[in-house]
C-alpha cells in the first residue's frame, strides 16, 4: 500500500467503502427476496451435510 500515490489510496478506499456497503445491501434480503435468500440458506445446510 505505501508505493501507491495518494490520489490510488483515496479511490482504493472509496472502492473498498463502496464494495463494503454493497456486500451489506446484499446480505440483507429484501423482502420480495426472503424466500429466496431462505431457499439459498437451506440449499448451503444440506451441502455442509
Amino acid at each position: 500500500m505505501r508505493h501507491l500515490p495518494l490520489g490510488a489510496k483515496r479511490d482504493l478506499g472509496r472502492l473498498i467503502t463502496r464494495i463494503d456497503e454493497e456486500f451489506e445491501r446484499r446480505t440483507l434480503p429484501e423482502p420480495n427476496y426472503i424466500e429466496l435468500a431462505t431457499f439459498g440458506w437451506w440449499w448451503t445446510r444440506m451441502r455442509e451435510r
